[in-house]
């Protein structure tokens, strides 16, 4: 497989005048970019739905009121759920949330990577890299298990949550969300000792690009999770991959070399 092929170290040329740099680093979102969330969700959405006796979702429905609506406050599976159970009178979407949440928790044996994850994170590890995890996803321990089912664990030096940051509370704006992965970010880069320069981020979402560039530091746009629904090229990402499997060519193309 290409992830596997080269020994050679990653460089960075990011202009025709500046000198070769080598990358050290690398932070990675969790939920649309490393792991698969897709199945999952849908299950558990629709398990909530039934448990709340209303009519389970198909796919199209979660797809355009969990993806498609990325440029609004809140999160997915909250929207989906909201949506659905409006169909309902009197339905209390707080319950359901907290049945949703649970149904996560208790699922962890369904978590999935996307293709090419650990060879990719192998890969990187056995250069010398320092990889870490920093996801908007809150709940630290279901993370933490689920990087251990899917023998993540031994590749990455550190995870952050959003539970890293203090009490739980919904994202009240998207320049919240953007300065809470910007925060998250900034402690993976502090706790492996690198710096902006050195490192690159890669994720799935308008808010990851959006908080690398508000960090300076490089960012790798992968087209699945939120961006394989939405066209985020306004957002201008340095690099952008249709998949994980794609992004040795890839960081090549753009002088990144292998």
């Amino acid at each position: 497989m290409l992830l596997v092929t080269s020994r050679k170290p990653i460089w960075l040329h990011s202009d025709a005048n500046s000198r070769l740099r080598t990358l050290k680093g690398a932070i990675f979102d969790w939920d649309g970019t490393l792991a698969q969330i897709d199945d999952r969700e849908f299950y558990c959405i629709n398990q909530t739905l039934t448990a709340h006796h209303s009519k389970p979702i198909d796919l199209g429905f979660l797809i355009k009121n969990y993806y498609q609506r990325a440029y609004e406050n809140g999160t997915g599976p909250r929207m989906v759920l909201e949506t659905a159970l409006s169909r309902d009178d009197g339905a209390r979407i707080d319950e359901a949330y907290e049945t949703y949440r649970k149904l996560l928790r208790d699922t962890v044996n369904k978590a999935k990577l996307q293709s090419g994850a650990l060879e990719l994170l192998s890969t990187l590890k056995a250069r010398g890299f320092k990889l870490g995890i920093a996801t908007m996803r809150f709940t630290r321990s279901v993370v933490a298990e689920e990087l251990d089912l899917l023998k993540v664990s031994p590749l990455v030096d550190v995870l952050f949550t959003r539970e890293d940051l203090g009490p739980g509370r919904g994202l009240e704006s998207l320049e919240e969300v953007v300065d809470k992965r910007k925060q998250l970010v900034i402690r993976a880069l502090d706790r492996l000792r690198l710096r902006v320069e050195d490192a690159f981020l890669v994720g799935d979402s308008w808010w990851d690009v959006r908080a690398g560039k508000k960090l300076g530091i490089r960012t790798v746009l992968v087209r699945t999770g939120f961006a394989r629904y939405n066209d985020f090229s306004k957002e201008n990402p340095d690099v952008t991959i249709n998949s994980l499997v794609e992004l040795e060519n890839r960081l090549e193309s753009k002088g990144w070399n292998l």
